[in-house]
């Protein structure tokens, strides 16, 4: 049966098409289970984008939760193969506070993880692939893009402590406390010069690019300006590059990411729907021997995206009664329905049902009872 994409919801259709994307690009799907023992989420509980877990107690009086992320899982799972790079997809709910509603919900996630020996294609790959999975969702979209092994080059020299604070700054885009952070401790005019640029330097990746490589920066920064430079390049080369902005306000902790970072917005949704980014630094925390990098679209707020309330519950609604030929019913409603429209058959018209049109058999054929369109 050929399924109209019309009668699907957005997350529906999304999914969907999410799933044939992923799948043309040689991905495998990834199932799992909904349970979690909850010790995993206490030992990376900065990872998780949310600390309100929902917990139990199995039979055997083991804490187990409700996942609230799946990446976690994927990798605990996952068994390193020199020279194999492992790509998969998933289609899961996770359990958290959402977003649109603010409470606990069930919410669906469609994502990929791309795993092992990773090298700049498989990167500029999984990049590509967010910028395809955000315009599967709405043609007026915008991926931003940062890179934590740029900033991380940058602030080398620091203690942790103030790393920390420089992060939070920068996450905040507060440059003020920037200079004051930078007074204090002494850091160097250069590494103030740069982070300078990098909090005020916004949008088109060949402007920001070509603003950072004025500055005078250590052989580490060059080199991840340069990925990014060539990542942007390649979405650049299949004509993206108007839909990408580069925000290095999108930072996370350094203890588990590693290089380039996403967020992805699509209008008519005040928040991100896509994030995600390479998270080497959580595969070395896990005992694995391998990079990675992979992303999630969180579809709990596309109904946000709906054109319109449905006018109508049915197209066609086809009456037919005792005398009537069944044969010809069928086959008059598969018709109607081949044409791609909706057709209830019944005997009598459901309470408070509405529709476009009222059709019967009379005299052989089928006639207009009443039109509502």
């Amino acid at each position: 049966m050929k399924i109209n994409r019309k009668l699907m919801k957005s997350d529906e259709r999304a999914t969907f098409e999410l799933r044939a994307l992923y799948q043309q690009y040689g991905y495998t799907q990834f199932k799992m289970g909904k349970f979690e023992e909850y010790e995993l989420y206490v030992r990376n509980k900065d990872f998780i984008a949310s600390d309100s877990i929902i917990t139990f107690n199995d039979a055997g009086g083991k804490l187990m939760a409700l996942k609230p992320d799946l990446t976690l899982s994927i990798v605990k799972n996952y068994h390193h193969v020199p020279g194999y790079v492992e790509k998969i997809y998933y289609s899961e709910n996770i359990y958290r506070a959402s977003k649109s509603v603010h409470s606990y919900k069930e919410i669906l996630q469609t994502g990929l993880e791309c795993m092992g020996d990773i090298d700049i294609y498989n990167i500029c790959e999984v990049t590509l692939l967010a910028a395809k999975s955000l315009a599967v969702i709405s043609s007026d979209y915008v991926l931003e893009i940062s890179h934590m092994g740029l900033i991380k080059a940058l602030l080398h020299p620091l203690e942790d402590e103030i790393k920390e604070k420089i992060v939070k700054c920068i996450g905040e885009k507060n440059l003020h406390e920037i200079h004051e952070i930078c007074r204090v401790h002494a850091i160097d005019h250069h590494i103030e010069r740069s982070l300078e640029v990098l909090v005020s330097t916004y949008g088109n990746y060949r402007k920001v690019i070509s603003e950072l490589k004025k500055l005078n920066l250590t052989n580490g920064a060059k080199e991840a300006l340069d990925e990014l430079d060539t990542i942007c390049g390649v979405l650049a080369a299949n004509k993206l590059a108007r839909n990408i902005n580069i925000d290095f306000s999108i930072v996370n902790d350094m203890t588990y990411y590693s290089g380039v970072l996403y967020k992805g917005f699509v209008n008519g949704i005040p928040t991100s729907i896509l994030s995600g980014g390479q998270y080497d630094k959580l595969m070395e925390r896990m005992g694995k021997k391998a990079g990675a990098l992979g992303f999630a679209v969180y579809l709990d707020s596309l109904d946000r995206l709906e054109p319109y309330e449905k006018m109508y519950d049915f197209d066609v609604v086809f009456l037919y009664d005792e005398d009537s030929d069944i044969s010809q019913v069928l086959k008059e409603a598969k018709t109607i329905r081949d044409g791609g429209s909706t057709v209830l058959v019944e005997k009598t018209i459901p309470a408070k049902l509405t529709y476009k049109r009222l059709v019967k058999i009379e005299n052989g054929e089928v006639r207009t009872l009443e039109r509502n369109d």
